[in-house]
């Protein structure tokens, strides 16, 4: 089982992308997906064929939500990002070896009121005495969501470190369509620490994925920090052009960039993480070319088997 948060509080304001809870399983790592669920025995055939060392599968119910600069206003902001709320159910699958890794996603989920992030939110800063989001009466109206990701990672060179470290560099492919957003993007990962063939394709920039790392570390526990970096071309965007109350002012930003950097420490039964993850516009008006947010994640082992 793992946890995620997201919070942008790291760059002391609210504002664009604001909150995310994720809660996810994966399963133990196999060498086929002969025990998998059967709709995810039908998901792995997605995936061109590749020799692999392992494959995965797993699961994750993802909440988010996206607000205005300015929260305390209680009217519509036409020219600012609307409030926006998104409840997601998600399977997945990988094939992973130690040079190649392919993963996809498929996810299902509502946006709008039914999310009930207006009361989360409402919840949460009252609770921390943050300032009363005032604004949800205009957010983005119910409509379900469907999306589907594809991601494939190509190790480019791995190479010996120093005091039995290494590091390696790869790049990736990570495309998504669907209602909510389609985009792809092209990228390169640098990673330095040790278990890096084990480990290879674990990280994603799908949102709120995390990777097994507790299955390749030993007693004495496993690391590794890493830089993301990709750029890619969005063609869609609900939380900014779905329905609406009001009338807005906005157009997505169709260029999109976007960086992360990141440290995981992992042990056979547990595992945790911390990332910066930084990301350009998203849509054309905004004032502030760079926006961001913190994330930490940790990973509970149910069993060993």
């Amino acid at each position: 089982m793992y946890f995620n948060f997201d919070n942008d509080v790291i760059i002391g304001a609210d504002g664009d992308y604001s909150n995310g809870v994720v809660i996810g399983w994966l399963a133990s790592p196999e060498t086929d997906f002969s025990n998998a669920f059967m709709p995810q025995q039908w998901q792995s055939h997605v995936m061109f064929p590749q020799a692999s060392s392992q494959v995965n599968w797993g699961a994750k119910m993802y909440h988010r939500m996206w607000t205005p600069t300015e929260i305390a206003y209680d009217y519509p902001q036409s020219n600012e990002r609307p409030y926006a709320g998104l409840l997601e159910f998600e399977s997945f699958t990988g094939v992973f070896s130690p040079t190649l890794a392919q993963k996809n996603w498929f996810t299902l989920g509502v946006i709008g009121p039914a999310s009930f992030a207006d009361e989360l939110q409402t919840f949460v800063h009252k609770l921390t005495g943050s300032t009363s989001p005032k604004g949800w009466d205009y957010q983005i109206e119910n409509q379900m969501t469907y999306q589907f990701a594809y991601e494939v990672d190509a190790l480019i060179s791995r190479q010996q470190a120093f005091e039995n470290s290494q590091w390696d560099v790869s790049v990736f492919n990570h495309s998504m369509a669907g209602n909510l957003r389609s985009q792809t993007s092209l990228g390169v990962t640098l990673r330095w620490g040790d278990d890096l063939a084990e480990t290879f394709g674990q990280l994603s920039s799908q949102a709120g994925h995390m990777g097994n790392y507790t299955s390749a570390a030993n007693q004495y526990g496993s690391w590794q920090a890493y830089l993301r970096m990709q750029a890619g071309y969005r063609f869609n965007d609900l939380t900014i052009e779905g329905d609406l109350p009001y009338d807005s002012l906005l157009e997505i930003e169709h260029q999109q960039v976007q960086a992360n950097l990141g440290v995981i420490w992992a042990f056979p039964t547990w595992s945790v993480s911390w990332s910066f993850n930084f990301y350009s516009k998203e849509y054309q008006s905004d004032v502030d070319n760079w926006h961001g947010y913190g994330v930490i994640s940790y990973t509970k082992v149910l069993c060993l088997q």
